[in-house]
């Protein structure tokens, strides 16, 4: 009897529910909050759980995922297509990293075998003193081009990083490039090279010790592809926020394809002269003229020589 009684009041709550004109609107309401969760589940919830996915590969080193850059809201259109851009420049990142690497590696191999094989040779009982003399001026050879390529490398991290240990000071520039040219004087008097400087008096505030980096590597590249008894040119001239330094060569020359690559890291356009240099010279001052506010410019042509044009900011304060 009692059972009955709740069974027959449970039907008559139920039927209650029914009856009760709020019932349609309720359920009208449950209904839209479903689909309503199915939106949200589809166009909020699984982009999210899609650049959890990517993120969660790109940790992995997988650079390749790609994010729909054509569907969804508007807001995670833009987000996947800023992702997608991170993961072309952490690819193209990682790219440069393993060549870097494989550069070093290279360029590190060569004078190391050489290094061995020379000092193999001075252990041989019969060796002679002049023998013994040219090996050891190898082996000199040798330590002194890791010993460039090593501070190269060094400054090269140090520029890129930003950790540099100088602040701008105001200097003659015309007066550091007549220094340059004069620390240069054994080299470019081996070859019987003229020097044509016109360098009206320009002082700057800029990072000195970098920028004389500048104008010895360009000065070294000049004098080892211009000819004996060729000239070598150098022009200052001033505008009115900027300084532009010419310096033109009478050498070999540069084609176009090589002017593009010109200042990437490891590369010698001229494989004649490499083991005069390591490829790594016109990169630093690349680094450090992006460094100082500058610039740098080359016109060439196989044959005709080279010119290049340093730009820099004319300011004498900082």
């Amino acid at each position: 009897m009692v059972g009955f009684l709740l069974y027959k009041y449970d039907l008559s709550d139920s039927f209650g529910f029914i009856k009760n004109p709020l019932t349609p609107y309720l359920i009208s309401v449950l209904i839209l909050t479903l689909i309503f969760m199915r939106f949200i589940s589809f166009i909020i919830i699984k982009p999210l759980n899609n650049l959890v996915d990517a993120l969660q590969k790109i940790s992995q080193g997988d650079f390749e995922v790609k994010l729909d850059e054509n569907s969804g809201l508007q807001e995670f259109r833009n987000m996947n297509k800023n992702f997608n851009r991170m993961a072309k420049e952490l690819s193209n990142t990682e790219t440069l990293r393993n060549d870097f690497v494989s550069n070093v590696s290279h360029e590190f191999k060569t004078p190391l075998s050489s290094i061995e094989g020379y000092a193999s040779l001075m252990l041989a009982p019969d060796i002679t003193k002049d023998e013994l003399q040219v090996y050891a001026k190898k082996i000199m050879t040798s330590t002194k081009q890791l010993s460039s390529l090593t501070g190269n490398i060094l400054a090269l991290s140090r520029l890129n990083t930003g950790t540099i240990n100088e602040t701008p000071v105001l200097y003659s520039l015309d007066e550091q490039i007549r220094e340059s040219i004069l620390m240069l004087e054994q080299k470019w008097t081996q070859k019987n090279i003229d020097l044509e400087m016109e360098l009206p008096e320009v002082n700057i505030m800029n990072y000195q010790n970098l920028l004389f980096q500048v104008w010895t590597n360009i000065y070294s590249n000049a004098i080892k592809f211009s000819p004996d008894n060729s000239t070598i040119t150098t022009l200052i001239e001033k505008e009115d926020k900027v300084v532009k330094v010419r310096i033109r060569d009478q050498g070999i020359g540069i084609n176009e394809e090589q002017i593009h690559h010109i200042f990437d890291k490891f590369y010698q356009a001229d494989t004649a002269h490499k083991s005069e240099g390591n490829g790594l010279g016109l990169a630093i001052c690349a680094s450090i003229l992006k460094l100082s506010g500058g610039s740098i410019q080359v016109h060439s042509a196989p044959g005709k020589g080279s010119e290049f044009i340093v730009f820099l900011p004319y300011s004498i304060t900082a």
